[in-house]
Order: C-alpha cells, then structure tokens, then sequence
C-alpha cells in the first residue's frame, strides 16, 4: 500500500507543466488531468497489495530526481497509509483512509480524506476527492475494477472550482471508462470543459474559443503487461532495490520486508512464513505498548485536523531526507 500510494505521482510531470501556465484554471486543467491519469493504473488490479506493519516506510525518487516521495504507515486499525511528495514545481500529500461496502457480488471502496497539490510558483492550493472503485464479480465470473463518482476540485487561493465526473458504464459495457467535467473561475465563469476516458486520455475544451487540447495520454503498456500483475512500467520499478540504494535506506523500508522479497522470487513457502513472523512481531510490540500504557507515534507524520476541510488528515513532519542525507535514521523500529 506505501508503494501503491506513490503510485498517484506516475503522471507528475504533468504538475510540472500546470505549474508554469499563466492562467490559473488552465493550471487546475493539468492537476486534474494528474489525478485522473492515476485510475489507469488500477485496471487489472484487483489482487490484494501488501499490508504494511504500523510504522513501515517506502522513498522513492524518480531517476531524473524530479521529485522526492516518502509514505508511512500511521495506523493499524484502520489500516491508514500517508504520503508526501516535493519537486520544485509541487508538493503533493495524501492518504489511504477508506469506507468499503460489500455488495455480495461486488465491493464499493471510497477514499474518505481528500489530496491536495501546491503548485510552488503560484501558489495555488488544490483540493480534491477521488472517486469510488469497485470491483465487480467477486465471486463469479472475471474481476474487474471500475471507477466512478464525482471528484470535485476547489483552489483555496484564487477560488477557481471544477468537477471531474467518471461515468458508471451500463450493463452493455456502454460508457465504459468515460468522463466529462468542467472548469470555472472564481466569478463563476465556466473556461473549459472537459472529455476523455480514465484508461487513455483527457482533452480539455476552451469555453470561449473552442478549441481542444489533449492534456494527458496515457503511457504504452509494457510488454507481457498482463503476466506481470498489470503492473505498468513505473509501478514495476517502485520495488526495484540495489546495493547504492540498500546502503541509504532505513531498516523500515517496505523493499527491505523478507516476506516480500521471497515472494517477488517465487519462494511461496518462505513467504508465507516470514509474513506470519512479521505480523506476530506486530503483535507482540503491540501488546508491549499497552502494557506500558504507550501508544505508536509515527516517525514522519503528525495526525491533524486539516484546516481546509476539517478532514482528518497527516502533515509531513519534515527530517527524513536530511537524516538520509547524513546517513543516519537514529533510532529505527525493529520491524522485520
């Protein structure tokens, strides 16, 4: 889950671009067309991502070093994995926090907290909800993975709005993957609107003028795309380890989990017994913490009420990477 939330930066150049445009509800256009790209990434994916133990880390920094992204998981129960992400030209935070509803034949998953984007050159603050997944067929037939709802976005500096909403196909397969929304400023002019569909692109519309610009298009799958978890290729190298980085990394980084590794070779067996070692581990550190009538604080996060929207939420507490930089974490959970 820690990497599955790095996930949302695959299309961060986009950020990059909205970030230099002059006019700011061309700037909301690429932020939403970022958020929206990431729903790409969840065809196929309906098999069960890892649960991290409380206190499990992952960093990732891209090869190009355009960003920086560290994610911690701050709660057990409920599972709660929190995200922040710094580039010169963004800053982006968020969290896992979800509602399920059972269907019998299906499972309705709604991320409850929202995602918020800077855009550092103008300062925009952008705030957005994402829609409902769903997996169809649990139980009989294919599974598969549908997003649909509206995600609302609002820009707390200039006061610009604007709705992205992901159709629900119909039992035909009609309107499968198809959005529509729209952009307005903060007079409530309506300046663009937009169309596409969530597993290829998004083309946004001047009110005014008519003319279409394709803001996002998504990457060509890799080969062999389907034998390899649907994973695309960014996703496939977020657990990619060498010995550079080994050196760098604290002893709570997720690559560093035994479980995972074995598995990612093929050694079931091992697998499922170091998971089992590591999740009675949990356990054990858990009872010992209420035996001294001690709670878990997280290392890098602090929980808040966020001011924008009286949401829970986690506030980057800052010092991961100057500890990296020195090469020295201090103290460390022994998770594994």
């Amino acid at each position: 889950m820690l990497q599955k939330l790095c996930e949302q930066l695959e299309y961060s150049k986009l950020l990059d671009i909205g970030n230099q445009k002059d006019d700011s509800c061309l700037r909301m256009a690429y932020v939403m067309a970022f958020s929206f790209a990431y729903y790409a990434g969840t065809i196929g994916r309906h098999k069960k991502p890892f649960n991290p133990v409380l206190g499990e880390t992952f960093e990732y920094v891209p090869v190009d070093g355009s960003f920086k992204f560290l994610s911690e998981q701050v709660s057990h129960h409920p599972p709660i994995s929190a995200g922040f992400a710094d580039s010169p030209n963004f800053q982006w935070w968020g969290d896992t926090q979800i509602k399920t509803n059972f269907k019998g034949a299906s499972l309705d998953v709604k991320t409850v907290g929202s995602c918020h984007t800077v855009l550092k050159k103008n300062g925009d603050h952008i705030i957005y909800k994402r829609p409902i997944t769903a997996v169809y067929n649990i139980i009989v037939g294919s599974m598969y993975i549908e997003n649909y709802g509206e995600m609302p976005f609002n820009n707390t500096k200039t006061g610009d709005t604007a709705l992205l909403n992901l159709k629900k196909r119909g039992w035909t397969g009609k309107g499968a993957y198809e959005a529509e929304g729209w952009i307005k400023d903060n007079a409530g002019n309506l300046r663009y609107t937009l169309h596409g569909k969530w597993d290829s692109y998004l083309t946004i519309v001047d009110a005014n003028t008519k003319r279409e610009t394709k803001v996002w298009e998504r990457y060509p799958i890799p080969d062999n795309y389907e034998q390899q978890y649907c994973f695309s290729n960014y996703t496939k190298q977020l657990n990619y380890i060498y010995d550079d980085l080994t050196n760098h990394l604290p002893l709570t980084d997720c690559r560093l989990r035994p479980d995972q590794r074995a598995l990612e070779y093929g050694l079931f067996d091992l697998a499922k017994d170091e998971k089992f070692r590591i999740e009675e581990k949990q356990r054990a550190r858990r009872k010992d913490l209420q035996l001294k009538g001690e709670t878990h604080k997280s290392r890098w996060f602090k929980e808040i009420t966020d001011p924008d929207t009286q949401e829970k939420s986690y506030s980057y507490l800052g010092g991961y990477w100057e500890c990296r930089e020195k090469g020295d974490f201090g103290e460390v959970l022994d998770l594994f």
